[in-house]
């Protein structure tokens, strides 16, 4: 995962070549965070300046001009403006929406009513939208075509100048990848059914050069996305706004966070949490390793990185170092080699024979790591200790060749497809407080559960992975409440993270907010690849002829696990390379 930390990091660099700049004559070569690394400064950034209208510019020239100088890292598009007629110049809001484009293809130019007026077209193929609340969404149609009218008129002073133009900003892919950077802001899950205070990412665009700490700060106290709102909720008190000065770092790495008196109603606890929302959204960016919040211009707490381990998802990660398993001759077997290098099977019914399983799925509860065993007969679901400590527990019999894919969230709750004939569902099973197996049959939007075939669930618990149809990878939210005294679950809103694909073999959750995907697109070969999951960035990696499925783990020092039709289990090492470590099949990381 570090090598395609690089890799990324490398490909942003490429990304910019393109553009007007100078290039440093020094400097190190590091590991990229998410959309770059932390302590990126901005003499490692590309800045782009733009370039006032010329007198006497022509129609087409206004037009190119103004679609480039939107492109530069001015805050308040001061130059960009300047293309605009006065009227135009009030009422344009860029920060509406933004289209991001494969390409700008042309602009025509079509003579007005009169001389004194053009209308000219901007047209290219759309890849993205970005909504005003900075989330993304990927073209959900392939080669969607975009076209945007802007109208041009001759001002008094003989100077032509746009006077009117749709909202927003309308950027090629590799200029909205310069300018923008993608980070996440962090929510708390909504509690129910089970209660584990955990952060979840909401990831957002927002610009990398225009005061990105204190934007930060603005998104997390306007809210989530409109996507994941009904799904979590949010530390600040209503009416919390930024103070003047938003945000200072310190030498010592303390984020000084400064906000108005609405958020003093925040105190212990509650302030806890509204610190640990800001520890991990600026993090990213800044390299800070505590909190310290001011509300009204009185200090109300503070939070180190220590105290605030306790709300991240990803904490089974970083508490132990999760290693893989797979299936070989029915058994669980541990993927890390024994003393006599050899892989060990696992301890007790599941590494023993006692139960032949032919699909897996490990807890990521660190504390109590337990096993899911699927048998080989498809229609009985076991649950047991890792270890081997315990009676394993029989939570699901149904049909022949019934039961499919099943996954934990990081919550405890246990998921899995169940296909029996004219009674396809999605299930969800958890142990409540006087250890009784709960099951909840959990709606999916718009889709019908036959058309399933995958299914992965995020650490956080708030987002289902679907493969639907073989073809298409899905993320929807999960909604949770309680209805008439009963649980209630549904998988709301599912949208695509990489419409491009026409087969999907298998999915897996790398970490909170990205997905490790197997599959093809056009008349390309079956490929495994790294996409965030709002589908605005993803990386290639390397192949195996005849791969299968595809584990990934949530933290970042494990690679990759991979199977193939010979019942080979491979790892990816140095290199993008994949190397044969064992006979079998069906790798899987905690989750």
């Amino acid at each position: 995962m570090r090598r395609i930390g690089r890799f990324l990091a490398l490909m942003c660099v490429l990304c910019t070549l393109g553009a007007c700049a100078s290039m440093p004559h020094s400097g190190s070569v590091r590991e990229a965070a998410k959309g770059g690394s932390k302590d990126q400064g901005p003499e490692q950034q590309v800045r782009v300046f733009a370039v006032p209208p010329k007198p006497g510019e022509q129609p087409h020239g206004m037009v190119a001009g103004f679609l480039e100088a939107v492109t530069s890292d001015e805050p308040d598009y001061t130059t960009a403006r300047a293309y605009l007629a006065p009227e135009a110049r009030a009422k344009w809001v860029p920060g509406r929406e933004i289209v991001v484009l494969e390409s700008i293809a042309r602009i025509e130019l079509v003579p007005g009513s009169d001389e004194r007026t053009y209308q000219a077209e901007v047209s290219g193929t759309r890849v993205g939208t970005v909504d005003n609340r900075n989330a993304y969404q990927p073209e959900q149609q392939p080669n969607a075509q975009y076209r945007a009218t802007l109208q041009l008129r001759l001002g008094t002073d003989n100077q032509w100048r746009i006077a009117d133009l749709p909202d927003g900003l309308i950027l090629s892919r590799a200029e909205f990848h310069r300018i923008y950077r993608s980070v996440n802001t962090y929510w708390f899950a909504t509690a129910m059914p089970v209660g584990k205070d955990i952060l979840v990412p909401d990831p957002v665009y927002l610009r990398s050069r225009v005061g990105l700490t204190s934007a930060l700060v603005r998104q997390l106290v306007d809210g989530p996305t409109d996507w994941l709102r009904p799904v979590v909720e949010s530390a600040f008190p209503g009416g919390t706004e930024p103070a003047d000065r938003v945000v200072s770092i310190e030498d010592n790495r303390i984020a000084r966070v400064q906000l108005n008196r609405q958020a003093r109603p925040a105190q212990s606890k509650g302030c806890e949490r509204m610190a640990a929302q800001l520890l991990y959204t600026l993090r990213q960016v800044s390299g800070v390793d505590s909190v310290s919040i001011t509300g009204g211009g009185a200090p109300m707490c503070s939070l180190s990185d220590n105290d605030a381990a306790q709300y991240d998802p990803g904490r089974a990660a970083r508490t132990s170092a999760p290693t893989g398993y797979f299936i070989a001759k029915g058994n669980v077997v541990n993927v890390v080699p024994g003393p006599n290098g050899n892989p060990p099977v696992l301890p007790g019914p599941f590494g023993d024979g006692t139960y032949k399983v032919d699909q897996i799925a490990v807890s990521r509860d660190p504390f109590r790591r337990r096993i899911a065993g699927i048998d080989t007969n498809g229609r009985r679901l076991m649950v047991g200790d890792v270890d081997g400590h315990g009676e394993v527990q029989e939570w699901l019999t149904t049909g022949p060749a019934s039961l499919l894919s099943p996954t934990w969230d990081g919550r405890g709750v246990l998921w899995v497809l169940d296909r029996t004939k004219d009674a396809e569902r999605v299930l969800a099973l958890y142990e409540d407080e006087r250890k009784q197996i709960t099951r909840v049959s959990v709606d999916v939007q718009g889709i019908t559960a036959s058309r399933i075939t995958g299914l992965r669930l995020s650490p956080d618990g708030t987002r289902a992975a679907l493969i639907v149809d073989n073809g298409k990878v899905l993320i929807g939210r999960v909604e949770r409440r309680v209805s008439n005294g009963a649980v209630a679950m549904t998988i709301a809103a599912p949208r695509s993270v990489i419409p491009s694909l026409v087969e999907v073999k298998a999915i897996s959750w790398n970490g909170p907010d990205r997905l490790v995907v197997l599959g093809k697109e056009g008349q390309g070969a079956l490929a495994p690849q790294i996409v965030d999951i709002d589908g605005g960035l993803s990386v290639s990696v390397a192949s195996v002829n005849g791969m299968l499925r595809i584990a990934a783990p949530d933290g970042s020092e494990q690679p990759l696990l991979a199977d193939s039709g010979e019942e080979n289990i491979y790892q990816l090492s140095q290199g993008n390379n994949w190397t044969k470590v064992h006979s079998g099949l069906y790798p899987v990381y905690p989750g």
